[in-house]
């Protein structure tokens, strides 16, 4: 009976060990995925470097591509709301509100991480919903990306409280966003604060969308800990 007892508690001792080293957590990982991405960085910047030089080198590269989104240098009419912005701006302003915009996001990143840790994939469609709603020159297909991701947390999302007026909203932007472009650029009949408002609605429902979708995620999350309390 007592050798019963000990061989059963040597067994929950190495199951209990086992599962302390299985919950260490290992940094090397880590560091290797880094090196690799270092090195993938640095292999990619010598072949573009190799086949730019004939055509400005890499700061050309950079200046074309990164460079040109974060100036913000060409204010054509799009679906965004900088290019509005920084033509009624003051030149002496530009570059503060430049780095207001710019930064703006960064202060995001970490709480969003710290409260949707146990989410990640819901928190990668928060950060996607996020670019696409401050990027500089956005796009549709910014916004069918992350929209076509919701699918994923039908169940965590059915009790978000202004989802048909959001589907409407989104519905009414798309319709109503080149009727409007239609008239000011090319009919010379409207306006360019009426594109622009509805450059300002799009915005406003994603912004309703991706503050409606944490709460409720937050909400039946803090369900499911209720239920398992209970229990």
């Amino acid at each position: 009976m007592y050798k019963k007892d000990e061989a059963d508690n040597s067994r929950k001792g190495r199951v209990v060990n086992g599962l302390s080293e299985q919950k260490k957590f290992s940094w090397r990982p880590v560091g290797l995925f880094f090196v690799w991405v270092f090195i993938w960085t640095l292999y990619t910047l010598v072949l573009c470097g190799i086949f730019m030089r004939n055509y400005g080198g890499l700061s050309e590269m950079f200046n074309r591509t990164y460079g040109f989104i974060l100036t913000v240098k060409d204010l054509s009419p799009n679906i965004g709301v900088l290019w509005y912005f920084f033509a009624e701006v003051f030149e002496f302003f530009r570059d503060f509100f430049l780095i207001v915009f710019h930064v703006n996001i960064l202060f995001m990143i970490l709480p969003l991480a710290i409260r949707l840790k146990h989410r990640p994939c819901f928190l990668a469609f928060v950060y996607m919903a996020i670019c696409s709603m401050l990027k500089p020159y956005p796009s549709v297909g910014d916004s069918a990306l992350y929209l076509a991701l919701l699918a994923l947390f039908f169940n965590e999302l059915a009790e978000m409280q202004f989802s048909f007026f959001l589907f409407c909203g989104f519905v009414g932007v798309s319709l109503l966003s080149p009727v409007m472009h239609n008239l000011w650029i090319w009919r010379g009949t409207g306006n360019a604060n009426f594109y622009f408002a509805t450059g300002m609605a799009y915005a406003c429902f994603q912004i309703i969308l991706v503050v409606e979708s944490v709460s409720a995620m937050l909400n039946h999350d803090r369900k499911i800990r209720k239920l398992v309390a209970a229990t």
